[in-house]
């Protein structure tokens, strides 16, 4: 392997020959050389890989090498389509050329959950309704019906062009059972090319509900898989405990009743036996009332609470089941897709209720008029992942931020990864002369009235210096709302483009913004902590007003500082500062993109200054110059 290693990557390798001007990078060659023996002594691997060193090409190549010579399926897991589109249109070709070279055949393929492709049963049969329709839907029926059978496109994103939502749902495989038209089910299509591929591209979310699937049923819609690469593996955790947690509400079982009875079978049983399986339904309604109730009373008007108890659901649960298995009895057909739901349902009814796993947080939630949800969601994935990944084939996992001052144990111990090898590769990019971090020495407490205001006064004072191009990342959309409130008459009157996140915008729409518009300003929470990718000097300064800590009024938050407690350990130093580090760190990286990016990181928070804590957060970060002054930023910014 690494032989091939350096005539792919080396001086006047194969790659030389495809990328004009490329030069070796060893940071590179370190990582395929590891993803490479760990591949072949079927090892673990967790490899932290700054900005800047080529990681993705680094891990495709010793994979894509291994997985054609020995007939093997590697699957990659990327977090964001950004990263799953450069590596499926940019780097997999790439290594596709370079595998040529060597005259051997690459196959690789992109896969999506359902709901991204298109249902070629319902688009024909749409496509026949609207065939003498003039109306605009109609018009683009007839377009996608051209690209899906003449340039056998089957997803939305190869379309080329917008698909309302409301047209999409009616074509959308999501709801397809494959076996109405197998002979041209693209679904079928894609799962034929699957597995006849070496390489699966897919997301996170895609394999962990894959993964669920197979934890219930020994199959999943992925192929069986010899190794898995976890690029962007800090956000796996989220993810997995995302996909795996369970929830339960009056509403769900109400709505697949009212879907049942509403079949054409049901309508067709004889009028007793309506009538019994009509009562049945009010008797469990009855009951779930109840529960619902009780858990109600005792929220005392919170939002959630933690459920520590065991909740009795057992006649209701009985009742369900005796629902089921008397519909099924009849063997009538067109019911077995909603009695399977509502299996499921009940099977969550009956996890939640039961409280008996420790490493499992149980809560209940209260939205709207007396809206109850019940949930239940795995602490931290490791409970998974250990059985169900990690005991069956190698995995690597990547990511710029996994380690914690160069050590990865926080990381896997809370995934689940024991035995393992690891590296560290830094980032090539000059951030001693090129970065400077700022933490002003006139900050007020974070958790002040007056912050927020604060924020918007510093932040006037660094667009006189930036002219523009910076991004501030948020902790809290209050926040972030509110400081936006004060800061918009100041950009407006400057003349500054000040774009704000809100639920449901297209995020790539703004980053576009602020890498073409230089008197740009972007606010982002959530999301825009990780994958936002602005080279040069489009972006000279991202602004953290708070330290990225977690949410301890999250339910999930909330349980594992509980946890952790009980077992007489730190809940800061133990949780939410590692997981703090992680977070910033990601933020942080949204600065340096390339080797021509220069600016500043400026950290408003004053914790930076007064906490205990400042010489560890400062030591998790590159080594930079630093201030706590605005004004020093003209000696940083490029002219």
């Amino acid at each position: 392997m690494e032989e091939f290693i350096q005539r792919a990557l080396g001086a006047g390798g194969h790659l030389s020959k495809l990328v004009k001007g490329y030069s070796p990078r060893p940071p590179q060659m370190l990582i395929s050389n590891k993803v490479g023996a760990a591949l072949e002594d079927e090892k673990h691997l967790l490899a932290e890989a700054g900005t800047g060193t080529g990681k993705s090409l680094g891990y495709l190549i010793p994979a894509a090498k291994w997985a054609v010579e020995n007939n093997k399926t590697v699957i990659i897991c990327t977090h964001t389509i950004p990263l799953m589109t450069q590596i499926v249109n940019v780097e997999l070709p790439r290594v596709q050329q370079i595998l040529k070279m060597e005259h051997q055949n690459l196959k690789y393929q992109l896969v999506k959950g359902k709901s991204h492709y298109v249902c070629y049963s319902k688009l024909e049969s749409l496509w026949q309704e609207t065939l003498r329709s003039m109306t605009e839907e109609s018009k683009t029926v007839q377009k996608i019906f051209k690209r899906v059978t003449r340039e056998h496109v089957n997803d939305r994103t190869g379309l080329g062009f917008d698909v309302e939502d409301s047209l999409w749902k009616k074509i959308s495989a999501s709801t397809c059972p494959a076996i109405n038209k197998p002979e041209s089910c693209l679904l079928e299509e894609l799962k034929e090319k699957m597995h006849k591929s070496h390489i699966i591209v897919t997301n996170h979310a895609y394999f962990f509900s894959d993964l669920a699937i197979r934890r219930k049923t020994g199959n999943g819609s992925l192929p069986n898989y010899d190794a898995v690469i976890f690029d962007e593996a800090h956000e796996m955790e989220d993810v997995c405990c995302q996909i795996f947690e369970k929830s339960a509400d009056v509403n769900r079982f109400e709505s697949l009743f009212e879907h049942l009875f509403r079949r054409d079978f049901f309508t067709e049983l004889d009028h007793r036996t309506q009538l019994v399986f009509s009562q049945i339904r009010q008797d469990i309604q009855l009951k779930l009332d109840q529960v619902y109730t009780e858990v109600g009373n005792g929220m005392q008007n919170k939002a959630y609470q933690l459920l520590h108890e065991k909740i009795d659901v057992a006649d209701v649960c009985s009742l369900i089941k005796e629902f089921i298995d008397k519909l099924k009895s009849l063997n009538v057909k067109g019911a077995s897709d909603i009695l399977d739901k509502l299996f499921e349902c009940n099977d969550d009814l009956d996890f939640i209720s039961s409280n008996s796993k420790r490493s499992w947080a149980y809560w209940a939630t209260v939205r709207g008029r007396d809206h109850i949800t019940l949930h239940a969601a795995p602490l931290f994935p490791k409970v998974i992942l250990a059985s169900s990944l990690f005991e069956k084939v190698p995995v690597i996992l990547t990511s710029a931020t996994m380690s914690n001052g160069g050590k990865f144990s926080f990381f896997a111990g809370r995934v689940g990864v024991k035995e393992y090898d690891s590296v560290v590769v830094s980032s090539p990019f000059d951030y001693l002369n090129k970065t400077m971090i700022i933490v002003p020495d006139d900050a007020p407490d974070p958790n002040s009235l007056e912050f927020n205001r604060y924020t918007a006064d510093k932040l006037e004072e660094i667009t006189m210096y930036t002219g523009g191009r910076m991004l501030v990342l948020f902790t809290s959309f209050e926040a972030m709302n509110q400081v936006a409130r004060y800061f918009q008459n100041y950009c407006s009157e400057v003349g500054y483009h000040l774009l704000v996140q809100y639920p449901g915008c297209n995020r790539e729409e703004l980053i576009q913004h602020l890498k073409n518009e230089p008197r740009t300003i972007v606010f982002g929470s959530s999301s825009f902590w990780t994958g936002v990718d602005v080279a040069g000097d489009a972006l000279t300064a991202v602004v953290i007003p708070r330290l990225p800590f977690p949410h301890p009024d999250d339910p999930l938050i909330k349980a594992q500082i509980e946890l952790l407690e009980k077992a007489d350990r730190s809940s800061f130093f133990d949780y939410m500062f590692p997981k703090m580090i992680f977070k910033l760190k990601q933020g942080f990286g949204r600065l340096n993109r390339s080797v021509y990016c220069q600016g500043s990181v400026i950290i408003l928070d004053n914790r930076m200054r007064t906490k205990r804590y400042k010489g560890l957060i400062i030591k998790s970060l590159p080594k930079c110059q630093y201030s706590s002054t605005v004004s020093d930023l003209v000696h940083i910014l490029p002219i």
